[in-house]
């Protein structure tokens, strides 16, 4: 009997021993050793490719970042590019494509809300991740679909607008705002209605649109109105085509831009008609202080020759974002599976804000640094000129 209970009880010991070795390795495997696609819908061309190339720079260095440092192990994530010129047709033609090349494991776009916005319902019907590098609209995230890494600009705007009022009690206020985007209406907006609470009236509101090329009109009727600051809130083109019309007509007084004047590119378009303006940014090369930040800068400036910018920290963010969902996975991840792993990162392990969170799909970091570009073409701390 005791013979039989020992012979038994050894099966049973080399069964569990067995099923151990089986289950072990799967449970503890992690991810799937391979190449995962990422779909980029790049915008390099067109209107807006400054800003563009930044977003694209900076997913390039994160995906060699994410490999170099084998932060996925033996896995590694490749971007797959198709251009879209920020035109919302060849946009949607990407994401379709994307969609049927079932090697895409998720995807990423957008500079422009209106392109982000007719991209989405496709995306949830198709049931691939997307994460926004750059389209400010709120109300873009719907997870576990939809993500975006864009650090919203609108209580950067109202930040920077309040420090301003602060430090030269303007009695006045005139808008240049692009009429055709939705965007910098919501943004002109909120910040309107707080300037307004703090005693400084509307001038007046001076209408462009983003295409246009001649913005002497605008100025003229802007200063005009004998405010004692301007703030813009348009694209890159307007925005710049505002200033310099500004400024060739001599306007003195604070002019207020908000962040895509950001991009090194636009100080070389610009040069001395954008020194002293003000506006907000959530990250700066020149006053970057974490280790994060300060290899992130150091790497960029070796591969593209130019500091990077808060376009190139957002690109950068999503990659390393999408990896961190990876991360998670056993196995070899699906566009759900890998959808789920994202609804779960409340936040980012790898950025270089000094902390970035996620609240229902949408990033965010704390505090708003004002700043200008200098006359040697670096982004200082915003001070009233004396």
């Amino acid at each position: 009997m005791q013979k039989w209970q020992k012979q038994i009880s050894c099966q049973v010991a080399v069964a569990l021993f067995t099923l151990g070795m089986q289950v072990g390795p799967a449970s503890a495997q992690g991810l799937a050793p391979g190449e995962y696609k990422v779909g980029f819908i790049t915008e390099n061309t067109g209107a807006i490719a400054s800003a563009g190339q930044s977003f694209w720079n900076g997913a390039q260095l994160a995906a060699e970042d994410v490999k170099a440092k084998k932060y996925l192990g033996d896995a590694s994530i490749v971007l797959d590019p198709k251009e879209s010129a920020s035109d919302a047709a060849r946009s949607i033609q990407a994401m379709n494509q994307f969609i049927a090349d079932r090697s895409i494991i998720a995807t990423t776009c957008c500079v422009l809300s209106p392109v982000a916005g007719a991209l989405k319902p496709i995306v949830v019907g198709a049931k691939i991740p997307l994460v926004i590098f750059g389209a400010t609209a709120s109300g873009l995230p719907q997870p576990p679909w939809i993500y975006s890494m864009t650090i919203l600009p609108g209580p950067k705007d109202i930040a920077t607008a309040v420090k301003v009022a602060d430090a030269l009690k303007p009695k006045t206020a005139a808008y240049i705002l692009a009429a055709d985007n939705d965007a910098f209406k919501g943004r002109m907006a909120a910040t309107q209605k707080t300037m307004e609470g703090k005693g400084v009236a509307t001038a007046g509101v001076v209408s462009v649109l983003t295409k246009d090329t001649d913005f002497t009109g605008a100025a003229t009727q802007a200063m005009g109105l004998k405010p004692d600051v301007i703030l813009i809130y348009a694209t890159q083109q307007a925005a710049a085509g505002a200033i310099t019309a500004l400024r060739d007509r001599g306007y003195k007084q604070t002019i207020v831009g908000n962040d895509v004047l950001s991009p090194a590119a636009m100080f070389q378009k610009m040069g001395p008609t954008v020194v002293g303006v003000p506006f907000p940014v959530s990250f700066s090369a020149s006053i970057a202080d974490t280790p994060e930040a300060k290899a992130f800068v150091s790497s960029y400036e070796t591969k593209f020759k130019v500091q990077p910018d808060i376009y190139s920290a957002q690109g950068y963010q999503v990659v390393w974002f999408i990896a961190q969902g990876l991360k998670s996975i056993s196995g070899a991840p699906t566009r759900e599976s890998l959808a789920t792993a994202l609804s779960k990162i409340t936040n980012i392990d790898h950025q270089v804000y000094g902390g970035q969170q996620i609240k229902d799909g949408q990033a965010e970091t704390a505090g708003t640094l004002v700043v200008n570009w200098s006359a040697d073409g670096k982004l200082v701390p915003w001070t009233p000129a004396k």
